[in-house]
């Protein structure tokens, strides 16, 4: 069985990366641009993302050296607002223009932090150019995410760069200036606290460059961020994202030309407020702990960085159930889906969705209803689901969630293990081929693709993540803590935002 699974996974990779290729050579798109001597960085960043996939909702850290070089001290610092630290050494406005699409609008973050244009300044670029360029960069995040915050840094008075401070300074006095105007822009100065009684900066903060902080000017940054920080959350309320966009429109922000010249498409808001109904389901992973279950995890993600007006769900995960238990020709648990889905059926003023990830126990090798469940199978069970759900609920849409990591020692009641690891591998694969066979279909816009990084994250955080189980075979992952319900949670609002909500078919 295990070497049947294992040629049947590289069956699979063979196969989409064909129709990968296949599709890349018939379907024009955009050149992705280089950085030139920063693309290396840039890359490297986008091929950490791949492992450890940032948690939608974090706080993307961008910019300069002075973020670069603070490193991952600089995300264990921050650790309490999930920072994910994106700084490259030397890079400017325009460069960090050019890396938005790789590594930063990906990770859909809540703040982004932004240290830049001490070096557009010192490279010659003019005052207004440096603040057209940072306008730009700001409108492209609200353009993708209308609730992200964004806090401007102030540039250092570093001591080696003293020629430009005045430049510098009037810079700042124009962030300064539209932040009073802007909802959601924030500006923090780092001037005035590194500053001595003289009022002169305090060369001591700096190494011998004397243009990077030492450990004392970072410890003197992150008070400073946290107060800024700390400050915004007492006072924070949930925003009108149709205001948000007016403001930002009445200020010019989405006239840049560049939106054209990118084939950037401005995405106006809702005319009315948005309500959700979304039924989950699921198994064990899906029940979770009651509040913090991953869909009550989801419907606050959804509501609080989405910007939902909305959200009204039916967990109806159960421990233990395959994709061979909601068969509906089974009748066995797909009568409660739809019991639960009827409650919403009538409810004109809000979008039905079904949020699935089914597909561990299916995996497993022994100890649950049809297991093992074959990827070809298993691909079969889910589309009979969905076909059912398409006919009965016409005006719903369906998202299918990757199944997530387990560890290879999982054995409870039930035996996992490598074999099974290996089997929800493919199940992946299969999510992706059957929503690609939807897309050629009348129910294109109806089936969408959801989460598929959480399976990497829990991969590589399974130690802080997940439960430390005992099992047969020793300490085992397979059910995620509190911490990990939060982060799948998060991880399918972003997929449902994203497909359903935010999709241009």
């Amino acid at each position: 069985m295990l070497k049947t699974l294992i040629k049947t996974y590289c069956f699979f990779v063979l196969i989409l990366f064909a129709l990968t290729v296949t599709a890349e050579a018939q379907t024009p798109r955009k050149t992705i641009p280089t950085l030139g001597k920063f693309e290396e960085a840039v890359r490297n960043y986008a091929y950490r993302s791949l492992d450890d996939p940032p948690i939608p909702g974090c706080s993307l850290f961008a910019g300069s050296s002075s973020f670069a070089l603070w490193g991952k001290k600089l995300e264990t610092t921050f650790a309490e607002y999930d920072a994910v630290n994106r700084g490259f050494g030397g890079s400017n406005f325009a460069q960090n223009i050019l890396a938005l699409e790789r590594i930063h609008l990906p990770y859909k973050p809540a703040r982004v932090i932004i240290f830049c244009g001490t070096n557009d300044i010192a490279q010659g670029t003019d005052v207004e150019t440096v603040f057209r360029n940072f306008k730009y960069y700001i409108a492209r995040h609200w353009n993708e995410n209308p609730l992200t915050e964004i806090y401007f840094v102030s540039p250092t008075h570093a001591p080696v760069r003293e020629k430009f401070w005045q430049q510098g300074d009037e810079f700042c006095t124009k962030v300064q200036e539209l932040a009073s105007k802007t909802k959601g822009l924030f500006y923090i100065d780092v001037i005035t606290p590194m500053n001595g009684e003289d009022g002169r900066v305090r060369e001591n903060l700096f190494i011998k460059d004397r243009l990077h902080l030492n450990d004392d000017g970072y410890t003197l940054w992150a008070e400073t961020f946290k107060k800024t920080f700390e400050t915004q959350n007492k006072v924070r309320t949930k925003p009108d994202i149709r205001e948000l966009f007016q403001n930002r429109k009445n200020l010019g922000l989405f006239d840049d030309p560049r939106f054209a010249e990118d084939g950037v498409a401005i995405k106006e808001p809702p005319a009315v407020d948005t309500k959700l109904n979304i039924v989950f389901i699921g198994d064990s992973i899906t029940i979770g702990g009651g509040e913090n279950s991953p869909p009550a995890r989801c419907a606050e993600y959804l509501k609080q960085q989405a910007g939902i007006s909305e959200v009204a769900f039916s967990n109806q995960g159960v421990s233990g159930l395959t994709t061979v238990d909601f068969l509906p020709s089974k009748n066995k648990q797909f009568p409660k889906v739809l019991e639960a889905a009827n409650q919403f059926k009538n409810d004109q003023s809000g979008k039905l969705i079904f949020s699935i990830m089914l597909g561990t126990n299916d995996s497993a090798v022994t100890g649950t209803n049809g297991s093992p469940v074959s990827p070809e199978h298993y691909r079969r069970n889910l589309k009979e689901i969905v076909d059912r759900l398409l006919t009965d609920y016409p005006d719903s849409k369906i998202v299918l969630h990757r199944p997530i990591w387990y560890s290879d020692t999982t054995q409870n009641n039930a035996t996992y293990l490598l074999e099974g690891q290996l089997r929800v591998t493919v199940y992946g694969l299969e999510i992706q081929s059957l929503v690609e066979f939807y897309s050629r279909t009348p129910d294109k816009t109806r089936v969408f693709l959801g989460d598929t990084d959480a399976y990497s994250y829990f991969k590589t955080h399974y130690e802080s993540a997940m439960r430390h189980e005992t099992g047969k075979n020793g300490t085992f992952f397979l059910h995620p803590n509190d911490r990990g319900a939060d982060v799948l949670g998060r991880f399918w609002g972003a997929a449902i935002f994203e497909s359903v909500l935010n999709h241009v078919p």
